[in-house]
């Protein structure tokens, strides 16, 4: 290409130069807001966005035409044996000690080697389904590890569903022990639980596992399957490396709820739409989408919810294509012909159609679902609405555990690697999109993809940024993922091929050797068993703090339905949460004041002298101290103790 035909593209107007220059302004001017607000993703999302920018333009503007390296043919055919030993090595570590440190580093040297494959093996020697294969047994270890080898359950509301609905719907056989909860209009995971348990006759632990673990961790297939319609397979196969990998995503892997279930049915969702909207399809395709559809809705309201958007986006997409602005072509410039746009009304009709039925009637609160959130969303506008109102924290990082003094050095740490993995996918997501908005490179399911992403950014950053957290915009990370990680792959193709040889290197370098440790070593990826204890809290429990619960719950005298404080047990969260959902006791949290408490009855666990458990202040406010069983309970009479966890008691004298 002559100097002359490289310049003369910054003359004509191209959509996604415009883009990217609007984008590269819009972060610089951002930036000013870290002055105004003291959160990880508001101090660097505006950079994220302005680099991506800067790194498509500069691909515009200078053409990459040298090799690329890749991995000597001796390393492509000795790595796959290496991934394969460190995924036996972590079964190993994993039943010995369970997804300890040495688990978690393993696992993160093990997705390097997997991810470096996927990157830089040479076209010749790149076989798709070993690579595929790698990653989906390492997801599956991952993932399953933790949910095998923890005593219980991981994570808080999965008490509820599979340590207490399941098994009484299961010994019930009908769901009568729900009538009053929105998941009477939504049973599909409790119904999965409670059959399979009897189907197999296995304990509804192993049911849970084997009927909801199982198909989380294989719906990585069809991340691949989506993403292998849009772009070449290795990208493809990195796109569902990407998915695997994913903090987000890992947490619904081990914390088995219905949100993990819903977001399978939701990926089936966008792989039929993508058949649908890219290919020949045919009726089956339809046929599909629909039954993903009813699924959905029948598993997890936030879920189907997060469906519409996808599928009003996808209608949108249409419309945006028929203008002429974004004109679709046979030809996408992403290794696939593409079909004329696809009609979606009638899909969105009857999903929203079903979706206001079905929550009209769904019981939440001493009214229908939907009259509730609607009430919860309006008294939010009305009463606590405000720009750069923060309140509510940043979903669960250990920035706000302190008391009174600012974040220390660990937990600053910590919050920024929570962050880390979401925002380089971030990243490369950016750059697809822009790659996407040239118009001889667009289609009806990529650009569906782009809004889709753009309206759950909303959810997720920009109402919260008003202080609106009615949508749980932590349950919403995982589901971006998805989409993020076939358009990232579309962005991480694009800028292998069209940046400069230096800069493609350095980036996809960047990405394999960041990439996995901190989304694996991320609080949302270590739920079961920290990589930074004492800041980052543990949500699984020994098989001491489990034999408390049970026989705490079975000796003391205490209801949710009692008010006499006597009747009370305070205790640290997320401990308190099994008290509550899986036995129904009255379990509140302990509240310290100037080092002591006043609370009737205190069960402490030893867990609270290194651990990030939280305990409330006397302002009511949740904090972290590293409190010793001798100084909590000074003054207090010890009637339980096995070890982990004892049961202190006013004494009379007191």
């Amino acid at each position: 290409m002559s100097p002359n035909t490289t310049d003369s593209r910054w003359f004509d107007f191209r959509l996604d130069v415009a883009a990217a220059v609007v984008g590269l302004i819009l972060g610089l001017l951002m930036v000013p807001l870290r002055f105004l607000a003291s959160q990880v993703y508001i101090e660097t999302i505006p950079v994220v966005l302005a680099l991506a920018c800067l790194l498509y333009l500069v691909s515009v503007r200078v053409s990459n035409t040298a090799d690329f390296p890749t991995l000597t043919p001796t390393l492509t055919r000795v790595l796959p044996s290496v991934a394969f030993l460190g995924m036996a090595a972590l079964v190993v570590v994993a039943v010995h000690q369970s997804r300890s440190l040495l688990f978690h580093y393993l696992a993160v040297w093990t997705g390097m080697v997997v991810l470096a494959q996927v990157m830089f093996a040479d076209e010749r020697d790149y076989h798709v389904g070993l690579l595929l294969a790698q990653v989906l047994v390492f997801g599956m270890v991952v993932r399953l590890a933790g949910a095998f080898t923890a005593p219980g359950y991981v994570g808080i509301d999965v008490w509820t569903h599979a340590g207490n609905w399941a098994p009484a719907i299961k010994e019930a056989n009908s769901l009568a022990p729900i009538d009053t909860n929105k998941y009477y209009a939504s049973p599909l995971y409790h119904l999965l639980v409670a059959v399979g348990s009897q189907l197999l006759g296995v304990t509804i632990r192993q049911s849970l596992i084997l009927t909801i673990g199982i198909p989380i961790a294989l719906s990585t297939i069809l991340v691949y399957a989506t993403a292998n319609v849009l772009v070449e397979q290795r990208w493809a196969v990195f796109a569902a490396a990407v998915y695997t990998l994913s903090g987000n995503v890992i947490e619904w892997g081990i914390h088995l709820i219905p949100t993990g279930l819903g977001l399978v049915f939701y990926i089936g969702i966008i792989y039929a739409l993508t058949r649908i909207m890219s290919t020949s399809y045919k009726i089956r395709d339809f046929l599909l989408v629909v039954v993903f559809s009813i699924a959905v809705i029948l598993t997890h309201q936030i879920s189907s919810f997060i469906m519409l958007i996808f599928v009003g986006a996808g209608l949108v997409a249409k419309v945006l294509l028929s203008t002429g602005l974004l004109r679709p072509v046979r030809s996408t410039g992403l290794g696939e012909q593409v079909r004329d746009t696809t009609n979606l009304t009638g899909l969105l009709v009857f999903d929203l159609g079903l979706i206001t039925f079905m929550w009209s009637l769904t019981p939440y609160r001493g009214s229908s679902f939907l009259e509730t959130m609607l009430s919860f969303f309006l008294n939010t506008l009305r009463e606590s609405a405000g720009f750069l109102n923060l309140a509510g924290g940043s979903g669960g990082s250990a920035n706000s555990a302190a008391e009174t003094a600012g974040p220390t050095a660990m937990e600053q740490f910590v919050g920024y690697l929570d962050a880390m993995g979401l925002l380089l996918l971030l990243l490369i997501t950016i750059a697809g999109s822009l790659y996407v908005l040239h118009r001889r490179r667009t289609s009806q399911v990529t650009i569906a993809s782009i809004i889709a992403i753009v309206v759950m950014l909303v959810f997720i950053f920009g109402f919260p940024l008003f202080g609106i957290r009615t949508f749980v915009p932590g349950r919403w990370l995982a589901f971006i993922t998805v989409p993020m990680a076939i358009v990232g792959a579309i962005g991480v193709a694009y800028l292998a091929s069209e940046s400069p040889k230096g800069v493609a290197i350095a980036l996809l370098v960047v990405f394999t050797l960041v990439y996995p440790p901190v989304t694996m070593l991320s609080s949302q990826g270590t739920l079961d068993d920290p990589a930074f204890d004492g800041v980052q809290t543990r949500y699984s429990y020994t098989e001491n703090e489990l034999d408390a619960v049970r026989t705490i719950a079975n000796t003391t005298n205490t209801s949710q339905q009692s008010l006499d404080p006597a009747d009370r047990i305070t205790t640290d969260h997320p401990y308190g949460t099994v008290f509550e959902r899986a036995w129904g006791v009255n379990a509140e949290p302990v509240v310290i004041d100037n080092g002591s408490t006043t609370n009737e009855t205190v069960v402490y666990r030893e867990y609270a002298q290194s651990g990030a458990e939280y305990y409330q202040n006397g302002r009511g406010d949740p904090f972290q101290p590293k409190i010793r069983q001798e100084k909590l309970c000074r003054g207090y009479s010890v009637v339980y103790d096995n070890g982990d966890v004892a049961v202190c008691e006013r004494s009379v004298s007191s």
